[in-house]
């Protein structure tokens, strides 16, 4: 209040109250249309002074289906809702010339609930894939064999066959005719890398081999019959680490695309460690006409590699960083523009673009409409064709669109904060010039570089110009390997590749895009062994800007189905993402439902590969990620489908190898766990062990109860007790359980059965040391039919605050991998914890799809439970040792929450929960619709360590109990 009104009386604690009780009374009894989801309530506390905006926003409601009312037995948690309050100042953000505030801005308002995510983020590297047909290959040079090749130097002392017809590198018509007269029945290109510079990107020399590449496969196409096979080896493409030459994906980026191009033909390309085609001839030579998963294979240290394709999350910075300086070379317009508009508003750093499109005067709004246009410039004395006319066009919109962008940014960061540098980005020395520029003005150097230049010019390599061919080629490749040379010694500290879906698959008629993609995808990866910070992010289609967004593009997503359209904020979301994250991924991609199936159509079995690769015969991966890492849990799918719970199940046999006892009232069961049986339990490793999870039990004890009394299904389980971990210590070792069930009561409604999970302890050499000792309790209550959900009304995300799970972070105590990490959005709530169940769908369909409890699920649940900080940023690692009730509803598993996409949200109450204490706990999954999955009371566990958010440091108990809980 200004001083002149200090002591006056006013209504000021009244303003706001009409627009305030408006919204608040927007819907409810009495009321036939409901209230507005926002307002805004925009005053000016003194006189001509600025004004101050409060933004509410009313909580998303969730609609209750039909169905049982909620019942007591699951409370809500106390307080009332509230809508989300943020007051934010009113009018523009203020330019760099202002100095900022010595108080922090006001927060942003609350984000209006986000589409569904269509996409999911992939990790990409080379795994050991072993030849499905091993049988004698055949001839690397067959008869009827033309070979195109740098010169016979580069194929050493090898002895080509008489008749094998060598292609001219000519840059005449010579190599055409070539294929023409010999019109041969395979083709052989010999590609030698070993005399390329790693750091310097592709030689000119280098560059005209690939297009006479593109020439032969051209003048194949032209022929009355395509060849049979047409073989790529790039000799000295790979290295003894498994790292690929980054020249190398020029090649195997073109035989991804022409392999869908000629599906009747045998395309592979065959990226070697030898130097010499002599050494290289039997891989190339058995992988010639062998069925492949991908066109693609590689061979390092004996070993056949394959590119894998896996779910990962990633794991971010905890405080990310603000970007200060970001050049983008590209970008002006389409993704890019999005993207970096989104930088702008996040960390406001200074921009350099680099683009070719001159800005010229003007503004948008005095460019005319196309149409108007063409009219007017196809006319007169000086008109131009309408081709030409389109052209123009086409450029005066492209500088409209880049200017906006121009201003867009000033208008977020300041004038002085954003540089447009027009220039050519396949000239060197222009690139050179203006990377000058910006390091005079940037001492500090650059933190992020934004490598997005690109174009696409979709054609069949019967159809596609060599002049289209290298426009698409070397707007990526020339721009990545001069912006390189520009940088010299002075890298951006962090540089970002925009590649392509297409880059990893190839395409039809991408023969050109799918090269330069790959190579993108190459240069990164070896960049990054080098600990440059490269990486490369493979982008699908967008929506709703960029190429996705025209008409044609529309329709042909529409009906082709093969490309998930991504709305742009999703896309946001991917980028910001990726670019925080603690260390980059050289390598990922992002896809979803629609590519799946496209890939299982085109190359079926390949994504089983990717779920379940090969067994490793050498040493771990090099740290600079050249390997796939291994399988991690996939995201649940973004859109729920509503899904009834199963059947009432068949008696399960999961983890039943045999009846061994039977009575009346009694029954005992073995089981023998082996790790080449139960290698998911290399997933769950305790201590360093692989170990059954204890929410398991469970399970284990379901079992045992269903087969004693056949016909009726668990509904709740009581008393459970974790006595001793049940481990398998070393391959070739099983460890057999017996498992008892007692039947204690039973009834026209209900039967009680109490099981017990014991095995005998042996010494290393076999000799009895302890008989039955016990793992595991619980008592089992079966029901004829699953019990009908109760309703749950979920939280808001007022005052959330992530947290990691500890149990996804490097530690010696309890580390989960797999089909383990079933949980994401982890994060703290004034009310309690919360999360989201997010299912490895592969994962839980290979190993655990005949469970009759949602054991995967609970287990998620149950680590919800120690989402609390303690001491700073220190949360504890802990295994749960009792449970004094779990109930579970509606008959669901983890395979049919899985398959039916059906989304479940984690909560754990009460604020702070200490588990090692006795006091009163739960845990509660729910789905969407508010119908609760399953419940867990009253857990206690034990605490082996802690582990610190912000360092990912491990600090262990100081004097840690004994191991007797699992």
């Amino acid at each position: 209040m200004s001083p002149s009104r200090q002591g006056a009386t006013t209504l000021l604690g009244a303003e706001g109250a009409r627009e305030l009780i408006a919204f608040l009374a927007g819907s409810g009894p009495g009321r036939t249309e409901p209230g507005p989801a926002t307002a805004v309530i925009e005053r000016a506390p003194e006189p001509g002074g600025p004004a101050r905006r409060l933004r509410l926003r009313r909580p998303a409601a969730v609609p209750e289906p039909a169905g049982p009312r909620r019942p007591a037995a699951v409370p809500e948690p106390a307080g009332p809702r509230r809508p989300a309050a943020v007051e934010e100042p009113a009018g523009p953000r203020p330019s760099a010339a202002v100095p900022e505030p010595a108080e922090p801005p006001p927060p942003a308002p609350v984000a209006e609930p986000a589409e569904p995510r269509l996409l999911d983020r992939h990790v990409l590297g080379l795994a050991p894939a072993p030849r499905r047909d091993p049988g004698p290959p055949p001839p690397l040079f067959p008869p009827s064999t033309a070979l195109l090749t740098h010169g016979l130097a580069a194929l050493g002392a090898y002895d080509l066959p008489v008749d094998t017809e060598l292609l001219p590198l000519s840059q005449e018509d010579a190599l055409e005719e070539a294929v023409r007269r010999a019109a041969p029945r395979h083709v052989r290109i010999v590609v030698d890398l070993t005399r390329e510079d790693r750091l310097r990107g592709p030689s000119e020399r280098l560059l005209r081999l690939h297009d006479a590449l593109f020439r032969t496969a051209k003048a194949c196409a032209g022929l009355p019959e395509l060849p049979a096979s047409f073989v790529l080896i790039v000799l000295g493409g790979i290295d003894a680490d498994r790292v690929q030459h980054p020249c190398a994906g020029l090649f195997s980026g073109f035989a991804k695309s022409l392999a869908l191009e000629w599906p009747g033909s045998s395309v592979v390309a065959v990226v070697h460690e030898a130097t010499a085609l002599e050494d290289a001839e039997a891989d190339a030579a058995a992988e010639s006409l062998a069925p492949q998963l991908l066109p693609v294979v590689a061979f390092a240290g004996g070993v056949r590699l394959l590119l894998r394709a896996v779910r990962d999350r990633g794991a971010t910075a905890a405080a990310p960083r603000p970007l200060r300086t970001v050049v983008a070379a590209g970008g002006g317009r389409g993704i890019g523009a999005t993207l970096l508009t989104a930088l702008a508003r996040r960390d406001r750093p200074r921009f350099h673009i680099i683009g070719s499109t001159p800005l010229g005067a003007g503004t948008p709004e005095e460019a005319p409409g196309r149409q108007e246009f063409i009219r007017a410039h196809s006319t007169g004395p000086d008109r131009l064709s309408v081709r030409e006319a389109n052209a123009a066009y086409d450029r005066l919109a492209a500088a409209a669109e880049v200017r906006a962008t121009v201003r867009t940014l000033k208008e977020i960061c300041g004038a002085d904060r954003v540089t447009y540098h027009a220039c050519d980005l396949r000239d060197p020395h222009a690139v050179r010039e203006v990377v000058a520029r910006i390091e005079s003005a940037e001492r500090d150097g650059v933190d992020l570089l934004l490598n997005v230049a690109g174009t696409n010019r979709a054609a069949s390599v019967a159809k596609k110009s060599l002049a289209d061919f290298r426009a698409v080629r070397d707007l990526k490749v020339r721009t990545h390997t001069n912006l390189r040379a520009a940088f010299g010694d002075r890298q951006p500290r962090r540089w970002c590749n925009f590649g392509s879906f297409v880059g990893f698959t190839g395409q039809n008629g991408e023969t050109d895009y799918g090269a330069a993609n790959d190579y993108l995808n190459t240069a990164a990866a070896a960049g990054a062994a080098r600990g440059s910070g490269e990486f490369t992010i493979g982008w699908t289609l967008w929506r709703d800007v960029g190429l996705g967004a025209t008409p044609i593009m529309r329709r042909f997503l529409a009906k082709s189905a093969q490309f998930t359209a991504m709305p742009t904020q999703e896309g946001v979301d991917h980028f910001l993402h990726e670019i925080d994250q603690a260390e980059p991924t050289p390598l990922t991609v992002l896809f979803g439902d629609a590519e799946r199936a496209t890939m299982e159509r085109a190359a079926p079995g390949y994504l089983d590969f990717c779920r379940a690769p090969a067994p490793d015969p050498l040493a771990p991966a090099p740290d600079h990620l050249a390997q796939a890492p291994a399988p991690e849990a996939a995201p649940a799918p973004a859109v729920a489908a509503p899904a009834p719970g199963p059947a009432r199940p068949a008696l399960p046999g999961f983890f039943v190898d045999d009846i061994v006892d039977r009575g009346a009232d009694r029954l005992t069961v073995v089981r023998t766990f082996t790790l080449e049986r139960d290698a998911y339990l290399r997933e769950h490793v305790v201590n360093g062990y692989p170990t059954l999870p204890g929410t398991f039990v469970p399970e284990l004890a379901a079992q045992a109860a269903m087969h004693l009394v056949p016909g009726r299904v668990p509904a709740v389980l009581e008393d459970i007790r974790l006595d001793a971990f049940l481990r398998v210590y070393r391959p070739g070792r099983g460890e057999t359980k017996k498992i008892t069930a007692r039947l204690v009561e039973s009834g026209r409604h209900e039967s009680v059965v109490d099981v017990e999970v014991t095995g005998d302890v042996l010494a290393p050499g076999g000799q009895l040391l302890v008989k039955d000792r016990r793992h595991f309790s619980a008592r089992v209550r079966l029901r004829d039919e699953p019990v009908a959900a109760p309703r749950w009304e979920h939280w808001d995300d007022q005052g959330t605050e992530p947290v990691a799970d500890p149990y996804h972070l490097p530690n010696p105590a309890v580390l989960l991998s797999g089909v383990f990490v079933s949980t994401g959005d982890t994060r703290a709530h004034p009310h309690g914890r919360r999360a989201r169940y997010v299912p490895d769908r592969p994962g839980i369909e290979r190993w655990f799809s005949g469970l009759v409890v949602p054991s995967v699920l609970l287990d998620g649940l149950a680590r919800t439970s120690v989402l609390n900080r303690s001491d700073g940023d220190w949360i504890p690692l802990a295994v749960p040792r009792t449970i004094r009730r779990i109930d579970l509803y509606d008959g669901h598993t983890d395979a049919s929450l899985a398959a039916a996409g059906t989304r479940v949200e984690l909560y754990s109450l009460p604020a702070r929960l200490d588990l090692e204490s006795a006091e009163e706990n739960r845990s509660v999954a729910v789905t969407a619709a508010g119908d609760v999955v399953l419940q867990i009371k009253d857990m206690t566990g034990a605490v082996l360590g802690h582990v610190n958010q912000t360092t990912g440091e491990y600090r262990g108990r100081p004097s840690p109990a004994e191991e007797t809980t699992p």
